[in-house]
């Protein structure tokens, strides 16, 4: 997905608050696709819960609560990004949804610039996500372009290792299958090719990043 242009959901069973909520969100925001939703149930139901997006949530609802929700986002590793709304008696549960990942909580009412604030931080937070997400899917799609034999040679490359000694290193492991310094420079030069790196410190820190 694009990180500039994300996801928005406001969650809160509270109809005058979901409405002021979406209100304020959609004057201050044209690059989030903002939602809403008057339940928790509603709200898993519907959502791009795989996708990265801020999630504006409230604490205390009807049904599922929101420490309920936040609990399945966490159970199916969802990137989207927590802010919680939360009542004064409501601090103790808040603070221990910021201890298991939720990025902020603001308890109500609270002030336009504070949500601003608090959306705005997370907003930030998600396109990171969404960043890292589309980059290890692009590493995804290049290392499917690597044959097998391939893969074998990427990590001895990456690690300095000239193709004579990494011919050595390969036949010795596998004598059935021996592999001359010549095959391996060719195979080098389409992993650079394939991977789309220019020497090997590059793929060393592309084989690293994407845990290959």
């Amino acid at each position: 997905m694009n990180p500039n242009h994300l996801n928005l959901y406001i969650v809160d069973d509270d109809d005058a608050v979901r409405r002021s909520l979406a209100s304020l969100l959609r004057s201050r925001l044209s690059d989030c696709a903002i939602q809403s939703f008057d339940s928790g149930e509603a709200f898993l139901q519907s959502a791009q819960l795989d996708a990265s997006g801020v999630l504006v949530l409230d604490l205390r609802m009807q049904g599922m609560s929101g420490l309920d929700v936040f609990q399945v986002l966490q159970r199916r590793a969802s990137p989207l990004v927590v802010v919680f709304l939360s009542g004064h008696g409501d601090i103790p549960v808040a603070v221990r949804a910021m201890q298991q990942g939720a990025v902020s909580w603001l308890e109500k009412p609270c002030g336009d610039d504070k949500l601003m604030e608090a959306v705005t931080r997370a907003k930030a937070q998600a396109a990171d996500i969404a960043r890292a997400r589309q980059g290890r899917q692009q590493a995804q799609q290049l290392w499917a372009k690597v044959t097998a034999r391939e893969k074998q040679v990427a990590p001895l490359v990456a690690q300095g290792l000239s193709s004579k000694e990494v011919a050595q290193l390969l036949t010795k492991t596998d004598p059935e299958n021996p592999i001359d310094y010549r095959t391996v420079e060719n195979h080098r030069a389409k992993i650079f090719a394939k991977l789309e790196v220019a020497h090997s410190n590059a793929l060393l820190v592309f084989l690293r990043d994407n845990g290959l």
